[in-house]
């Protein structure tokens, strides 16, 4: 990603944030103690309905121990293995599962930090299973194609901001942006204002890109091809019309890595 101009701190986009924002406040962080028995870890993972536990001696953190682990762990001794076979399924199954239609869209009428499982179809009817990791993996496929766009929006609009400074170059800009017959902004106050495929019309202007070739790292009709190929994407994922796949998303990165590494040069031709 770009490095701001703000003295060189890395700059971060996307909706996530840091990991110390998202953290819940005054977590009560259960811990193992690398002498509790395989028992205190099974009872205290299971009351206390967690997955996960880290294993703590003194300050330090050891590791992590897994209800997988201590389950497999138990399962390879006999005596355990002999209590198992006397219990039953049927004794232990919840009774409330709940349900969500084919057809339903999973955020409504769903609490998914409530409930970290659904069951997709009907009692009599069962389609499959949707964990909250399931849901999470939507998400993350959304928000690193977001995070791509805004920054290439981002850097792109601050690129021009050093490159092509208005008013000083308003006369060049309005040339480029009306070269298709589409209409400009208002007002050519600020770059915000634009809309993505002007930034295609910034950069494939040969009076324009002129000011802008010594940092860019790609030719001006390279710059203009991967632009107008991500336009469609950008506009597709905004209005939530297609789920981004992972080829979009690679071609978002990229031209996300170009236009952070264009500013970079930018900036360092400033300084």
């Amino acid at each position: 990603m770009a490095q701001a101009s703000d003295g060189g701190k890395p700059r971060r986009t996307g909706p996530f944030g840091p990991a110390g924002e998202i953290l819940p406040k005054n977590q009560l962080l259960e811990r193992l103690s690398p002498d509790d028995t395989m028992l205190d870890a099974l009872k205290q993972l299971c009351d206390g309905g967690f997955n996960q536990a880290p294993v703590t001696e003194g300050r330090e953190c050891l590791g992590v121990i897994r209800l997988f682990e201590v389950v497999k762990g138990l399962l390879q001794e006999r005596w355990f293995r002999d209590k198992m076979r006397d219990l039953k399924v049927r004794n232990h199954v919840d009774l409330q599962p709940r349900y969500i239609g084919l057809d339903e869209w999973v955020d409504i009428g769903f609490d998914w930090q409530q409930d970290d499982l659904a069951m997709v179809g009907t009692p009599s009817d069962l389609k499959g299973m949707l964990t909250a990791t399931d849901i999470l993996g939507r998400l993350t496929d959304y928000a690193q194609a977001f995070m791509h766009i805004e920054a290439i929006e981002h850097d792109t609009r601050e690129l021009f901001d050093l490159q092509l400074p208005l008013p000083e170059y308003e006369a060049l800009i309005l040339e480029a942006i009306t070269s298709t017959g589409k209409p400009p902004p208002r007002s050519l106050v600020n770059y915000d204002q634009f809309e993505f495929w002007q930034y295609a019309m910034v950069f494939g202007r040969e009076a324009t890109f002129a000011r802008l070739q010594d940092v860019c790292i790609w030719c001006r009709a390279k710059v203009v091809q991967r632009i107008e190929a991500v336009a469609p994407i950008r506009n597709d994922l905004l209005h939530f019309r297609a789920r981004p796949n992972s080829e979009q998303v690679s071609q978002l990165e990229e031209l996300a890595k170009h236009a952070a590494s264009t500013l970079a040069r930018a900036h360092a031709r400033r300084s």
